[in-house]
């Protein structure tokens, strides 16, 4: 989607710099009206064009936003629900410690997400728009912390065991079967003129019960052109983006792994 969004950006921002170049050439007569029209008009369309993905790029970022943020009040609710049954004296410290530990990975995950989201969202320019640097989670609240801060008189509740992490037991690694699908297929835009840019992106999904590495195929008319590595946890979806540039006219037949797709290189539009 980065560079789906970044793209889009550029397209508008060269046809704004036609745009005011071809006013300056008209006002100095360095151009005629018959040319000026012609092009005025081939660079506003290119211009309503560009404007238009970012649009829906944007409708799309927005969907994403609402969708995580009910995920993350529901993981948020969660960890409430769970430090209430431990204040209460439902939950033991270890009992909360392991069950706590999930919901708030996810829950730093996800806010991630929509704040990685929210700074696409607000993009003006295609300098605005970088692909996001691999910071890992957010750093977990401590909950030794927080039940070190449950006790009277400054006392802790907790056995000394608990402050240190146990030992890691070494076992035997199963093999991991990969079974990532496709789930969408899009062609951004699905026509355009040579030398433009197309953006093709897949939906990949991993239905499967164990984190996998994923190498999704792009090719175009049959020929491999790129392959991108995608990490996915279990039940995860996430987008990738291929990009090529519109040759000569004619059908072009594009797949990401078994999922295809055309788009049309044309003249005159």
């Amino acid at each position: 989607m980065e560079n789906i969004l970044r793209t889009a950006f550029m397209e508008k921002e060269r046809a704004e710099v036609f745009l005011s170049n071809l006013e300056k050439l008209r006002n100095d007569a360095a151009v005629n009206d018959v040319s000026y029209n012609a092009l005025k008009m081939e660079y506003s369309s290119n211009l309503q064009h560009a404007l238009a993905k970012i649009d829906l790029i944007r409708q799309d970022l927005n969907k994403k936003i609402n969708t995580k943020s009910t995920e993350l009040s529901v993981y948020k609710q969660e960890l409430a629900n769970m430090e209430t049954r431990f204040k209460v004296g439902q939950l033991s410290a270890a009992a909360y410690l392991k069950l706590s530990k999930n919901p708030e990975k996810k829950a730093a995950a996800i806010e991630e997400q929509i704040a990685h989201f929210t700074s696409l969202l607000n993009a003006q320019r295609s300098n605005d728009v970088a692909v996001p640097e691999t910071t890992g989670l957010k750093a977990l609240v401590s909950v030794v912390s927080i039940l070190r801060n449950k006790t009277a008189g400054g006392q802790s509740s907790m056995p000394s065991y608990i402050s240190a992490p146990p030992a890691q037991v070494p076992v035997k690694e199963e093999p991991v079967y990969d079974t990532t699908t496709i789930t969408n297929l899009q062609i951004l835009p699905d026509r355009v003129r040579p030398g433009s840019t197309v953006g093709i992106v897949a939906t990949l999904v991993n239905p499967g019960p164990d984190p996998v590495t994923h190498k999704a195929e792009f090719k175009v008319n049959h020929q491999l052109e790129a392959v991108n590595d995608v990490a996915l946890n279990p039940g995860q979806s996430q987008e990738v983006t291929f990009m090529i540039v519109a040759g000569d006219p004619g059908d072009y037949y594009v797949s990401v792994d078994n999922a295809n797709g055309i788009f049309r290189v044309m003249t005159g539009i």
